[in-house]
């Protein structure tokens, strides 16, 4: 996508305030000098049987492009790819989940767009509003901040055990809640602590968002792998041989700008697998922690911290 992107001429506005450039969640456009719109736009192919659920995690993955900028979304549009002869009442379901998630988040879905697909695709394009000195983009990581991890990983791992038909004695509900549950607490606690840097953890999984912050940053990021959450069942998974295909595609594509230092464990190759509906990584002061764990009640941990050394590299360390 870089490389197709380079075919393009600069955008000059100066209004535009986030666009392509820094790899970033979502689009910013400023308004006037008290209001700017965030927009973001996302699709993906189910990740779970059923057509409800799978909408709500569709609707909260989508949303939280508008979190990870520290925005309020507000409206949204559907975007359905489904086969001709699918039936219509799952259909219904896969809408009303995404129409729910979205209700809870404060969205009005406004209508949408459908087009013939052999395989069910459904995402949506959200518009939020932010002021235009208070956006947090992942190109604000400062040296010495700390980085904060909201959601466990591994999701990606136990949908592939799961197509495999490979989960046995493996729940997967707690990854189902996880990716049903928005990022808005975390994004509303991010603004309290006055965080630097923040993005969210989806496809190109915990480690391409960490290298993507870091380059945008300028900065380096140290990673403890004993911090990182991981979900119950996911190594285990990892142990049988079962490698989803993200996991691949995001070591061909960031591997080189992560330093193992000769860690060859299975968690080393986890976080580089891709998720769905993940957390937020967020970096702040280490002194502002307390503010965003009181306005924070949810599960977070601190996986490492900014540095100075290595600017556009993440460093693992056991």
């Amino acid at each position: 996508m870089a490389q197709a992107l380079a075919c393009l001429p600069p955008i000059e506005d100066p209004d535009l305030l986030v666009g392509t450039n820094a790899a970033d969640d979502a689009g910013v456009y400023r308004l006037n000098d008290e209001l700017a719109l965030v927009k973001t736009i996302d699709i993906l192919a189910p990740v779970v049987d059923d057509a409800y659920t799978f909408g709500m995690i569709a609707a909260a993955n989508c949303i939280s492009d508008i979190y990870a900028m520290a925005g309020e979304p507000k409206l949204a549009l559907n975007i359905v790819g489904y086969p001709e002869s699918g039936d219509p009442a799952t259909l219904g379901e896969l809408l009303k989940g995404g129409h729910d998630k979205a209700k809870e988040a404060g969205v009005t879905i406004i209508g949408g767009h459908t087009f013939a697909s052999a395989q069910i695709m459904y995402g949506l394009s959200v518009l939020g509003y932010i002021h235009p000195k208070k956006i947090i983009t992942n190109a604000g990581a400062r040296p010495d901040d700390i980085v904060i991890l909201t959601k466990p990983v591994g999701v990606g791992t136990i949908i592939q055990a799961v197509l495999l038909e490979k989960n046995e004695g493996i729940d997967i509900g707690p990854s189902v809640d996880a990716m049903t549950t928005l990022n808005r607490e975390a994004s509303i606690a991010m603004r309290a602590a006055n965080a630097h840097g923040a993005t969210d953890v989806t496809g190109y999984g915990l480690m391409g968002h960490l290298v993507e912050m870091a380059e945008a940053s300028k900065v380096g990021m140290e990673i403890q792998l004993e911090k990182i959450p991981v979900h119950k069942g996911a190594l285990d998974i990892l142990d049988q041989g079962i490698v989803e295909p993200g996991i691949t595609m995001n070591i061909n594509s960031f591997g080189a700008r992560v330093g193992k230092n000769d860690i060859h464990s299975n968690i080393a190759k986890l976080i580089f697998g891709s998720e769905t509906s993940g957390g937020l990584i967020v970096a702040l002061p280490a002194e502002r922690l307390d503010v965003f764990t009181k306005n924070y009640k949810k599960f977070y941990s601190v996986i490492g911290r900014v540095t100075k050394e290595n600017s556009g590299r993440v460093i693992l360390r056991p």
